[in-house]
């Protein structure tokens, strides 16, 4: 979506995205904090003192971004104005920014790009991976995380989401390929969200699972 669909979507994303997933899986909750506890594990030995959430919309990730790094300085980047506005109620402390220019000689620690990439039109993609890559410090690390195409409840969920009728899906060996076309190095990747709330006492397994191409989502975890 271009900025003023963004804008138009900011006060109902919430409302919206839950009303998109059935009954069974509607934890958008979950699916917010998952991503940032999974980023904290992984990270658990080198804290981030900056992170960036890339593409924060309204900030549904900020508020567990505060609570997993309490001690991390948050910045948020999207295009949408207006989404801007409501991340600075959800978390006041955090410094949002629309352009890039802005931020001077600001590097990040951590860069967090939570489902924002399938957003973005394809050739786009390396550039803005690109610029990620520019403002990550150099010891930083960067997660991207994506929809599995290949799983059939992503699929139906993504096809009945009004914010995804222009997006795209990409697999995990595409965004591999952007992920070294944007000169990251690799550092490690794996397929998430295999149990749906009604399975949930199984979700201890997931990280056995993260080579089966099943989970409803998947990261990337890269270095600069």
């Amino acid at each position: 979506m271009s900025q003023p669909e963004f804008d138009q979507h900011a006060a109902s994303y919430d409302r919206v995205l839950a009303e998109s997933m059935p009954d069974g899986l509607n934890e958008s909750g979950y699916f917010a904090e998952y991503k940032v506890a999974l980023v904290a594990a992984r990270l658990k030995a080198t804290p981030p003192a900056r992170i960036l959430d890339f593409g924060c919309g309204a900030g549904r990730s900020l508020p567990y971004l505060a609570q997993y790094f309490p001690e991390a300085e948050l910045w948020g980047y999207d295009v949408s104005t207006e989404s801007l506005k409501f991340a600075a109620q959800r978390v006041p402390q955090a410094h949002l920014f629309t352009d890039w220019q802005d931020l001077g000689a600001v590097r990040f620690d951590a860069i967090i790009a939570a489902n924002v990439f399938h957003h973005i039109p394809w050739p786009e993609r390396p550039t803005a991976l690109q610029q990620c890559r520019q403002f990550l410090a150099a010891t930083g690390q960067m997660f991207l995380f994506e929809h599995n195409p290949y799983n059939p409840l992503t699929r139906w969920v993504f096809e009945h989401c009004p914010f995804d009728a222009e997006a795209r899906m990409m697999n995990l060996r595409t965004a591999l390929a952007l992920v070294q076309q944007a000169g990251f190095s690799e550092v490690s990747h794996g397929y998430t969200l295999f149990f749906p709330r009604p399975l949930a006492f199984l979700r201890g397994l997931e990280p056995c699972l993260k080579f089966l191409p099943l989970g409803a989502q998947y990261y990337v975890q890269m270095a600069k």
